[in-house]
């Protein structure tokens, strides 16, 4: 399947959710993670913050249980204004964020640590689908795909998806990073 239409329709399946079955899906999604997380070595970990009102997977949930470990800090991402790019900070209670243009809330850069990406040891992929192969569609930016070449090889690279894999994604280029892991409701998809 074609990435703008598997945009196109996993946009409509998600905003077609109920307020139910979202709140269902996180906990389940919450769960997994606390799963996987159980036999993790990652001490640094990236996670996406998720856009006011898009029905996104609330990543604070995560964030809240990752946070209850001393040894792991929690790291998110800063579009940098007018690139395709984007910088890394520390996350901490303390951190004051600020709403981007499209309501998505970053580290305030003034205020926030910088953590390099190559020092990033597992990284959670905001998605709207994902195939078989480990292969994900988002917005169509190209923001992680550009950054995940800035990591180390051996980053974790964990998707989050309310919804199961579809069989194929076509028109995958040299650019995509396929995932390592993508935590559904149900499973953890290990490609």
């Amino acid at each position: 399947m074609k990435k703008s239409f598997l945009r196109s329709e996993f946009l409509k399946k998600r905003k077609e959710l109920s307020e139910n079955e979202i709140e269902e899906k996180n906990e389940a999604i919450l769960k997994n993670c606390a799963l996987f997380f159980k036999s993790s070595v990652a001490k640094k970990i990236h996670i996406f913050l998720p856009q006011t009102g898009k029905n996104e997977i609330d990543t604070w949930r995560i964030i809240s249980f990752l946070q209850s470990f001393d040894q792991i800090k929690i790291i998110s991402p800063r579009i940098i204004s007018g690139t395709k790019e984007m910088e890394h900070y520390l996350l901490t209670p303390e951190t004051i964020l600020i709403n981007n243009q499209w309501q998505i809330p970053e580290p305030d850069p003034e205020t926030s640590l910088k953590v390099l990406p190559n020092d990033i040891d597992a990284v959670f992929l905001p998605l709207l689908a994902f195939d078989k192969k480990g292969f994900r569609v988002g917005y169509g930016g190209g923001y992680y795909d550009r950054f995940l070449v800035h990591c180390r090889p051996d980053v974790v690279k964990i998707g989050l998806s309310f919804f199961d894999p579809v069989d194929e994604i076509t028109e995958i280029d040299a650019f995509d990073v396929p995932m390592d892991y993508c935590v559904t409701p149900l499973e953890i998809v290990q490609f």
